[in-house]
């Protein structure tokens, strides 16, 4: 794909993401959906023709300004043996792998909420690539991994957020940038605090998708 063609998803204020160039957008059942050379795809969380945007956000008053209250971006870095784990928390989009998979280094509950020598560190490694929002990355022998190989895709999953793959650039007007431009997730239930990223919201308000 050359440069000139890389997709970009441009955040419009308080309306839909503009996804331009983009060759690959699949729903949750894997299902590949037509695209276009320019997409306006729904952020507020109620249009009815999901996952485009069919200007629902005009009538119900949406906002797409980050809250007071989110967890804030801060990098914490566990160190162990053989891999250092580092998490932003302020960009989790609580998928929950690494809780439910790797339960022992991911604590929750639990202080320190990380432990990195309670597994072996490409099994820590390898669920970390799962991670979907780029909150988790990792450093084995002075090498800091938080990029993966992917063709640029976005992924419609399941009652929840974008999950956006590949490098494809963000470009928001209110100047947030992703942990990783490889991997990232964006809301589009409409209630998250961090947005135009994923913080889980749409766990708390029962976001449900239909079509998807």
């Amino acid at each position: 794909m050359d440069k000139q063609d890389k997709p970009i998803i441009e955040v419009s204020k308080n309306g839909p993401y503009i996804v331009r160039d983009l060759k690959t957008l699949r729903n949750s059942k894997g299902i590949f959906i037509e695209t276009g050379p320019v997409m306006a795809l729904c952020r507020c969380g109620k249009s009815k023709k999901m996952p485009f945007c069919d200007g629902s956000h005009l009538k119900n008053d949406f906002s797409g300004e980050k809250k007071d209250d989110r967890v804030p971006d801060r990098i914490e870095t566990f160190h162990g043996k053989n891999i250092t784990i580092h998490s932003n928390r302020g960009v989790c989009s609580h998928a929950a792998h690494c809780v439910e998979i790797l339960p022992s280094v991911f604590r929750k509950g639990k202080e320190p909420r990380i432990d990195p020598n309670d597994a072996e560190a490409e099994e820590i490694a390898k669920l970390i690539r799962m991670c979907p929002s780029g909150a988790l990355s990792y450093t084995i022998d002075d090498v800091h991994y938080r990029d993966y190989p992917h063709e640029p895709e976005i992924f419609v999953s399941k009652d929840s957020a974008y999950h956006v793959v590949g490098g494809i650039k963000l470009n928001d007007p209110d100047g947030s940038k992703p942990e990783t431009e490889d991997h990232y997730t964006l809301c589009r239930c409409g209630a998250s605090k961090n947005k135009p990223f994923c913080d889980g919201s749409h766990f708390e308000v029962g976001f449900k998708d239909p079509k998807n």
